[in-house]
This record gives C-alpha cells, structure tokens and sequence, in this order.
C-alpha cells in the first residue's frame, strides 16, 4: 500500500520536540528539530513511480488471455491445464511467472511422486509375496535363500531382472526348489531377443500364474542369453 502523502505532510507542518517514531534520520533535522519535508517528499515520489512502474512491467508483459500462454512443457508427464492458467491470469501472472510454475513441478512435485509410486508398488509386490508364501517370517527366511542360490546359480543381471516382481520372485523360488538344471533345452529363443521381450513374456499365465517350468526356463535362459557370465 503507497504511503498517504497528505498526512504525512500535515504531520511535519510544525515543528515538533523530537522526532517522530520510525522517521529515519536521514528525514530528520535534529538541530531545528523539523521534518525534511523536500526530502521526504522526494522519496516518496521515487517510491510511486517505482511502484507504477513495476505494476505497468508486469501488465505489458501479462498476455491478453489465459490461452495466450506461451508455456513450455517441461516433462511428459505434464501437460497444459486450462483451469490452472485460467488462475494464473487472474493473479496477473507473466508468461515468465507461469513457465516458474511448470518448471518447479517438474523440477520438485513429479520427483517426489515418482518416488511414492515406486514405494508403493515395491510395498505391493511384498505384500503379495508375503501372503504367497505364509507369513512375513517365512517369505525373509525364503529370500535369504534365494538371494544365497541365486549368487550360485545365476549373474546379477537375470537375478535382478526375475527379482523386480512378485511373479519372478515365486518363478526363482520354483527353479530352486525344482533342483532341475536351469538351462534345460526347451523351445528355441528369437535371435533378436530383449529385454523388453523378455519382461513382456514374464506377463504371460503361464509365467506368474501356471508357473510352467518349461516357459520358466526359457525366459530365464533369454535372460542368460542377453547378459552372459563373464
């Protein structure tokens, strides 16, 4: 709020005994006990036009609608939201004001977000595990042993690939408990084999469901294929 300026000088028109609490003594004259009223004029006036100024800046640069929004997308899990830019128009928001906004979302809510969804899902996964196999107690008794014959019988690569789910975890256990050479030969494997393929083979009844020992073992040697023992 601009300072009142008729106050101000009705208040300085006599002189007075001290000076007035919060003057700053560069508006004070402390020998005639008066008010520099030249002064302080001055710098109210410089105080308004700054302050007109900055209002007028930020009109010239305010688009002429909301839809006029030059924003760039920073991620694709962003996308334009009328209704927000809509808000930010009515807060007189600049184009450059409303790019901060995408930008910060970016940059500090979608980190966080990614971070719950993974926790999460990780949460679900165990939760599953946990009632598959009887019990809290049970299934960490059942992960040590895997983690111990899994480092015997396969490289970090396809452990950690069987291990990112719920359905491998119980796919690695079978395999343990079969006692049946992992790399039996079954059906052949694509020759341009990957990855994805394989993890989209893992979605497969047969794979987290049936839990069939064959197709089992021929994802787990697709994975042996794609990362090789060194």
């Amino acid at each position: 709020m601009k300072p009142n300026a008729e106050n101000l000088l009705e208040q300085a028109q006599e002189t007075i005994s001290g000076k007035p609490q919060g003057l700053p003594d560069k508006f004070f004259d402390a020998a005639t006990k008066t008010v520099k009223l030249n002064e302080l004029i001055a710098a109210y006036n410089d105080l308004a036009a700054r302050d007109d100024n900055l209002v007028e800046g930020n009109l010239r640069n305010l688009p002429e609608s909301y839809d006029k929004y030059d924003i760039k997308i920073p991620s694709p899990y962003l996308e334009r939201d009328d209704e927000v830019l809509k808000r930010m128009f009515e807060k007189r928001f600049t184009n450059e004001q409303a790019q901060l906004v995408y930008d910060l979302a970016n940059e500090r809510v979608l980190p966080y977000i990614e971070e719950m969804t993974v926790n999460f899902e990780a949460a679900r996964q165990t939760e599953k595990l946990i009632s598959y196999f009887g019990g809290k107690e049970r299934f960490n008794e059942i992960s040590r042993q895997l983690s111990a014959w899994a480092k015997q019988n396969l490289n970090t690569q396809v452990y950690d690939a069987l291990a990112s789910t719920s359905e491998g975890v119980i796919a690695l256990y079978q395999m343990m408990s079969s006692k049946e050479p992992i790399l039996a030969k079954e059906s052949s494997l694509p020759e341009d084999i990957t990855e994805e393929s394989l993890k989209k083979m893992m979605e497969d009844p047969r794979y987290w469901r049936d839990h069939d020992k064959a197709y089992v073992n021929k994802i787990t040697r697709g994975f042996e294929k794609l990362y090789p023992s060194k």
